[in-house]
């Protein structure tokens, strides 16, 4: 069996920390009070206050240090000395986890100076027991638990999950969990690390007993303490062992080492990832069953750029897996300013004077996983799939997108305030309809003189969705409008969604001013839980378009126009 020297180390990939508190204001945006600070409260579930409780405050800007309070007693915190940008914001409090704040516009949670929000914090959940062998105890195995669905039952994307390793006893105890749903399994895959396992060969068991296919869901509430006992199974695993090429020597500690990131093609469930620090040319990951999986290798560099690998298919058929090579390369990058297009007659728009660094502008990969039809059509990365990336305008509004793997892309901006809408993204080398066709990038493209506009006059539309006398609403609702007038009908900055709360409301910002059909229907979701989106996906958006059409349900927006009480029905 292959063993490289190397330090296992976790990669969070996610635009904000995934186990802090994400900033929520109930019923929409943040109030606004001083302008050189962030205010607001902490609060358990119950809504009684946090005291003591840690506050961090983020910019994105990597130049920008973050900066931390203390919870007073009355639950109430206070970050000032801030610069105009974007922040992320979070708290934590041992024993506790996050609620996390409403997201419907399907892109990060940011706030600006000024905003006064409220953390929720809920008392979280315990996994315990106790892991045994053919001879009792297994001592010093991993532990993992991995939340698979939330507190409703709704499956989840894969993400990182909490571990620890077992005592002396073969016990465990994994503590700050969220409600919801939970994988548990033990010794998974590998890479070769300084310090070695005796469990490292061995496959991964799952609870109780199982394979993954097999595994059993464990469901847990806010604040259970839950006993699930493992019968370690113990069979020997496979391994997948090469050499990395292109890694660029630094001369900053870690930052010449690379990630592996291995993922299972049916599951599409991350596996496992790590660092081959302190050799970044040679891995070896262990501990694997049978199975195709995908490799990805990266180095990240300074300034948010990084190297990487063109995804690449191993199939694990007993036996181990021998002279892989991953090839380092440099990825894509889209560069661009942002335009504000300011109307004396429709003075609606809201900070202006610090509109450009307080812009969001993204891309988003839009195209669907494919099944391979033959060696000269293979199947689209799973890395790549629903890939997103993001950047900020600096004070000239200038912006770079960077480490963007090849494949189309669709840009947006999400407006400083509101009064302002989407106008047009438009570059001088893509096709001219970049709102119908998106920016496709080649390798290591680098594209230049973007130009994302904003334009002052956008309107805003509140409602309510309704079921009828003695029906309920379906969960997941979402809310559509897709543009009536024809010369817009190619355009997808002209469609929207959001989601309904509980009670039916909805709220659209930052809408063009227009004709449009409006709906309400069911989310749907892909194969990882993700709800989908009208701009990426052809096929939802085609639906979409057919049933409101159909429906006729309209509203038409001026500028700088509030519509409130605007009233739909569901089902149609």
């Amino acid at each position: 069996m292959l063993r490289a020297v190397m330090t296992s180390v976790c990669v969070v990939a996610a635009f904000l920390a995934a186990s802090n508190s994400f900033a929520q204001q109930p019923g929409g945006n943040p109030r606004t009070t001083e302008k050189s600070a962030i205010t607001g409260r902490v609060i358990s579930s119950t809504g009684e206050p946090l005291p003591g409780a840690s506050v961090t405050v983020a910019a994105y800007t990597p130049d920008t240090r973050s900066k931390e309070a203390t919870v007073d007693k009355d639950g109430d915190f206070k970050v000032d000395g801030l610069v105009p940008g974007l922040y992320s914001i979070y708290a934590s409090l041992p024993g506790y986890i996050a609620v996390a704040a409403p997201n419907r516009n399907d892109s990060p949670n940011y706030y600006r100076i000024g905003d006064s929000v409220t953390l929720t914090l809920s008392k979280g959940g315990v996994i315990t027991g106790r892991v045994t062998g053919p001879n009792g105890p297994v001592v010093g195995v991993s532990v993992l638990a991995s939340r698979v669905r939330d507190a409703d039952g709704k499956k989840i994307p894969p993400a990182g999950g909490r571990e620890r390793r077992t005592d002396d006893r073969g016990m465990f105890r994994i503590y700050g969990l969220s409600p919801g749903s939970y994988i548990l399994s033990t010794s998974r895959p590998r890479l070769g690390t300084i310090v070695p396992s005796a469990y490292d060969n061995d496959v991964t068991t799952y609870y109780p007993s199982a394979t993954r296919d097999t595994a059993a869901e464990i469901v847990l509430r806010e604040g259970d303490e839950i006993t699930a006992d493992i019968q370690y199974r113990g069979e020997t695993g496979h391994a997948i062992s090469g050499k990395i090429t292109g890694v660029i020597e630094t001369e900053r500690p870690f930052s010449s080492s690379t990630t592996i990131t291995l993922t299972d093609v049916q599951t599409h469930l991350p596996v496992t990832s790590g660092s081959s620090f302190p050799d970044p040319s040679v891995f070896a990951i262990y501990g694997l069953a049978d199975g195709e999986y995908e490799l990805v290798a990266r180095q990240y560099l300074a300034a948010r750029d990084e190297l990487r690998s063109p995804p690449q298919r191993v199939t694990v058929r007993g036996g181990d897996v021998t002279g892989i090579t991953l090839n380092l390369a440099p990825t894509g990058a889209i560069e661009g300013r942002l335009v504000f297009e300011s109307d004396p007659k429709d003075s609606c728009a809201k900070r202006k004077d610090t509109a450009a660094v307080e812009t969001l502008v993204f891309a988003r990969r839009y195209e669907t996983e494919k099944k391979a039809r033959d060696d000269k059509n293979p199947a689209v990365a799973i890395s790549a799939v629903n890939y997103s990336n993001l950047a900020v305008g600096d004070a000239r509004g200038s912006f770079t997108l960077r480490s963007l793997p090849p494949g189309p892309y669709i840009l947006e901006a999400r407006p400083p305030a509101s009064g302002w809408f989407l106008r047009s993204v438009t570059s001088p080398t893509k096709p001219n309809n970049t709102g119908r066709d998106g920016i496709s990038i080649k390798g290591n493209e680098h594209v230049k003189g973007l130009v994302v506009t904003l334009a002052e006059g956008a309107s805003v539309l509140r409602g309510r969705v309704s079921a009828g006398e003695g029906k309920s609403l379906p969960a997941g609702l979402r809310i559509y409008l897709t543009p009536a007038d024809r010369e817009n009908a190619g355009n997808l900055y002209r469609f929207y969604e959001t989601g309904a709360d509980g009670d039916g409301s909805f709220t659209f910002d930052n809408l063009a001013p227009g004709r449009y059909w409006v709906v309400a229907r069911r989310a749907e979701e892909n194969d990882l839980g993700t709800v989908k989106a009208i701009r990426l996906d052809e096929a939802l958006r085609s639906k979409v378009v057919r049933e409101a059409e159909a429906l006729k349900k309209a509203v038409t927006l001026k500028s700088c126009e509030q519509v409130a009480n605007f009233a739909i029905s569901f089902p149609r």
